[in-house]
């Protein structure tokens, strides 16, 4: 496997001039997931009470939460395939979001594994589970764009990831600090994250590590 390497910052400046022209494609496929999303968790609560505030059902949020990734999974696959496309030149479109339920068995088998064995790594220590989370970030869309297999897109973005984990790490960090930062004067600033953070991720750094 080959060595690659970036710098945190320079990728996400990066990331912030190339979201230029399609930031409306990204906040309406983002928009359309979060609807979807909660849609999905009113019909699953009625099936799976999900409790109160005061006494809540856990495991059957947990139950919830993974039924919904059949529906969920393949949309999000949508976005980051989105954000990759764009990066390769091609013109993108939000509708685009929904061309991946034909691998909804898949991409909802990664997202059910990959949620369980993060679950179990923060049960061990926290730790393990926050390098797992890092780790198995490129899975999703690995099984669409190289047309790889769970596992082998698993342990593909674990093994390539790992090399600088750090960095990759430390963009998901800073990142996160940019959209929260953003988000606080009545989430206006969320219009430039949310595209920042879906092209930095998947259409930089993703093509740094497995493309170029």
């Amino acid at each position: 496997m080959r060595d690659y390497d970036f710098n945190i910052i320079d990728v996400v400046k990066e990331g912030y001039r190339g979201i230029n022209g399609v930031k409306t494609q990204f906040l309406v496929a983002f928009s359309i997931y979060v609807l979807i999303a909660i849609l999905v968790q009113i019909v699953l609560g009625l099936i799976f009470p999900q409790g109160t505030d005061e006494a809540p059902n856990l495991l059957n949020q947990q139950i919830a939460g993974i039924l919904s990734y059949p529906v969920l999974m393949p949309i999000m696959a949508g976005i980051m395939m989105m954000a990759i496309r764009y990066s390769k030149g091609e013109n993108v479109d939000y509708r685009s979001i929904f061309n991946y339920f034909y691998m909804t068995g898949k991409l909802a088998l990664a997202g059910i594994i990959i949620y369980l064995f993060t679950a179990i790594g923060m049960v061990l220590l926290i730790l393990p589970g926050i390098y797992l989370a890092i780790a198995y970030i490129f899975t999703i869309p690995l099984i669409i764009d190289k047309d790889m297999e769970v596992w082998e897109a698993m342990e593909f973005s674990r093994k390539m990831v790992t090399k600088h984990w750090f960095k990759v790490a430390g963009v998901v960090v800073l990142l996160t600090i940019i959209m929260f930062i953003s988000a606080i004067p009545f989430g206006i600033g969320l219009i430039w994250t949310i595209p920042l953070m879906f092209f930095t991720l998947y259409g930089l750094v993703y093509r740094i590590i497995f493309d170029e």
